[in-house]
């Protein structure tokens, strides 16, 4: 039986009505500039690390940060970097995290980016020299004209579950084709293809709470915090909310709910202490709860394009 959310259920006119405070809501929203040039400071004193320690040929600012509208307290600091290794990036992230308790710091080399972002992200990348230069300049910067908003931070949305969802759609694939395999591999092999599973299993959980996040964050103003903020978060999915209507349906977040509950045993137990029984139970729905999860998503996305 097919999923709908209460997207489906709502009248025009009250779809309406969200949009509009939708609309509202994003054409006034105030840049919150000390917050933002305190984002820039760490993204400079970073960037000087990334040059002078690790050999950095180019770094460049992402994401939120480049978005002065965007950037709230709940954004992270996401940085690409040239000439500078997967491994060393990971060294990087290490010795930089005393940069900063106040934002969460990604950073990630160019080179390993899957080229279907590339392109979004060099439209998005702001470079920093080693002096960082010019960067602040975007304090005073206004992004659109008002009438422009709505239109410009739908499409960003819109293009954000779409990214998200193309990355969760390689790894249930990924998922399905270890399932026809499993059952023909010798013995000795199958204890790395059921560890592998179990991890994509968990990873389509993180890609669907990334949507979430950016849902919570951009629509909602409101990210839960807290030890089961991960709970907490699932259940405002399904809230109506006056900018906006249920993304997804109490039954997809009950499904969800038991895909949740598996990525925390995946994080926090050991490997040998998993069954792998239950990763093939989870592993043989994952699809079809993709299929359900992606169906109100583009409910959700037909009532940010208005239609």
């Amino acid at each position: 039986m097919k999923n709908t959310t209460a997207t489906g259920e709502m009248s025009p006119s009250e779809l309406a009505e969200c949009r509009e405070n939708l609309k509202r809501q994003w054409e006034n929203r105030q840049v919150d500039k000390e917050l933002l040039q305190r984002a820039w400071e760490t993204a400079r004193r970073l960037a000087i690390v990334l040059y002078r320690d690790f050999g950095a040929t180019k770094v460049a600012a992402f994401g939120s940060i480049t978005e002065p509208e965007r950037f709230t307290e709940n954004s992270d600091i996401d940085i690409v970097v040239w000439g500078v290794s997967y491994d060393k990036c990971l060294d990087a992230l290490w010795e930089t995290k005393g940069l900063s308790s106040e934002f969460k710091i990604d950073i990630i080399n160019f080179k390993s980016i899957n080229s279907l972002f590339r392109n979004r992200i060099l439209s998005q990348a702001i470079p920093i020299d080693k002096a960082g230069t010019d960067v602040l300049r975007l304090m005073n910067a206004s992004g659109t004209e008002n009438g422009e908003t709505y239109i410009v931070n739908r499409n960003k949305l819109i293009q954000r579950i779409s990214d998200e969802r193309t990355k969760i759609a390689r790894t249930v694939d990924r998922v399905e084709r270890a399932l026809e395999k499993i059952d023909i591999l010798p013995a000795d092999a199958r204890e790395f293809i059921e560890r592998a599973l179990a991890a994509d299993i968990a990873e389509v959980y993180t890609g669907f709470e990334k949507i979430f996040e950016r849902i919570a964050n951009e629509i909602d103003k409101h990210l839960p915090k807290g030890e089961r903020w991960h709970t907490d978060l699932l259940a405002q999915m399904v809230e109506r909310r006056p900018e906006r209507p249920p993304v997804i349906s109490e039954g997809t977040q009950r499904g969800l709910g038991q895909l949740l509950r598996f990525r925390h045993k995946v994080n926090n137990i050991y490997g040998d202490e998993l069954i792998y029984e239950k990763s093939e139970e989870h592993a043989k729905r994952v699809g079809k709860l993709f299929e359900s999860v992606a169906e109100e998503l583009d409910t959700f996305n037909d009532f940010l394009n208005g239609t």
